[in-house]
């Protein structure tokens, strides 16, 4: 068997893994913080500290990592982020004070990435024909993970409690990191030919005109996400009544990775055959439109519907941007790539929740599917106008040019 397609087994069970221990952790914070002694009063100021420290950590330290990659190897940086991910999740077993889970979480922003850097790797350690696939592939294991983990996750509380849960996912990102240590071989290691700053791989990301679209492009993707995801469960609620089981929200909410798991392979292969940025462009057009649709349906079940139609369309953005960094960034740049495609996704993450609650609060919750819908609307009549300044740009054999001292 190649390397390769054994290096792509192990890191989609690794990619797996981690974001099941992350699904299964995440979402039952804020209980775990009401276990703590948190007020009801200040409960909703604290989740969004204490998210709001973990995003503005990663929007600054991806791309540092990411640079970190191009340089010393994909895979010892995906070691360090395992490692790290699965000491703070024991770490978070001793909180007993909101300040410490804060610390904590921003932390975990500034020193893990285990799964952007397992993409990183197969990415950079596969022929380039395959790269695409490979990466839908794990993508569909990370989706997979992000529907599976909650509801393992509230099994798993309500028998070991929030701590035993924890407890158990940093267990399985240890594991995972050991499998990628021991397994996964990196024979394609960077080689640097030129030596940049930070602030210098930033602006040669800007002034790449593939880079700068895939960047605003997944920051649209991270704002409709984050916008969404806050209001949901209460906009559930308020269509179906305050009788809307638990299981019905969480049916919702697992709906969009639930698209992208079972569309990332076809929208990959479209893109192998009409272009991946058609792909894109379809995307935002179909999210635009279902978003605007959602925030004039009222029955449940006719918005669970839409909603998944909607989590097809956004399901193209993710793997079509990552292929086209495999085919149009030069390796030697493209840990860094990555970082600055997942500190991009991460700007839209910070900004949505803040913007959403403001918009629902003086304009209702169906305001806020409105948003969304514009901003992805925006970034479709957007997205061909940048798609046609291509021409100039390098190809993937070809490394970015750095900017002038």
């Amino acid at each position: 068997m190649p390397y390769y397609r054994r290096n792509l087994y192990i890191l989609s069970t690794t990619i797996f893994l981690t974001a099941v221990s992350w699904n299964q952790v995440v979402p039952f914070l804020p209980l775990f913080m009401e276990e703590m002694g948190v007020s009801k009063q200040s409960l909703l100021t604290w989740v969004g500290i204490v998210f709001a420290f973990q995003s503005v950590a990663s929007i600054f330290t991806m791309p540092f990592w990411g640079k970190m990659g191009d340089k010393y190897g994909r895979k010892p940086m995906a070691i360090r982020a395992g490692i790290c991910l699965g000491l703070i999740y024991y770490a978070m077993t001793f909180c007993r004070n909101p300040f410490q889970l804060t610390v904590l979480r921003f932390l975990n922003g500034a020193l893990t990435g285990f799964v952007p850097m397992s993409m990183a790797l197969i990415a950079t350690n596969t022929p380039q024909d395959e790269a695409p696939k490979y990466l839908a592939t794990a993508q569909t294991c990370s989706a997979a993970g992000q529907i599976l983990g909650p509801a393992i996750g509230g099994l798993m509380a309500g028998v070991f409690g929030y701590e035993g849960t924890m407890w158990v996912s940093g267990t399985a990102v240890l594991t995972s990191t050991l499998l990628v240590a021991l397994l996964v071989r990196e024979p394609n290691k960077p080689e640097i030919t030129q030596q940049t700053s930070l602030l210098q791989d930033f602006a040669i990301s800007v002034r790449s005109k593939v880079l700068a679209t895939i960047m605003i492009t997944v920051m649209v993707f991270g704002i409709y996400n984050a916008s969404i995801s806050p209001i949901l469960a209460l906009h559930l609620s308020r269509i179906n009544g305050a009788s809307t089981p638990v299981w019905l929200s969480g049916l919702v909410f697992s709906l969009p990775p639930a698209a992208l798991m079972l569309t990332a392979h076809r929208w990959t292969r479209f893109g192998q055959r009409s272009g991946y940025d058609r792909g894109i462009h379809i995307g935002l057009v179909g999210a635009a439109v279902t978003a605007i649709v959602l925030a004039f349906v009222h029955n449940i079940w006719v918005f669970a519907a839409v909603f998944f139609v909607s989590g097809i369309f956004m399901a193209a953005i993710w793997p079509s941007t990552s292929a086209l960094i495999v085919a149009k960034v030069h390796e030697e740049f493209r840990g860094r790539a990555y970082g600055m495609h997942q500190s991009a996704t991460m700007v839209g993450t910070l900004i949505a929740p803040l913007a959403a609650t403001r918009i629902g609060g003086a304009y209702g919750l169906p305001s806020v599917f409105l948003f969304v819908g514009l901003v992805a609307l925006a970034g479709a009549v957007a997205f061909p106008m940048l798609v046609r300044q291509w021409h100039t740009e390098p190809v993937a054999a070809e490394p970015l040019a750095s900017p002038e001292p």
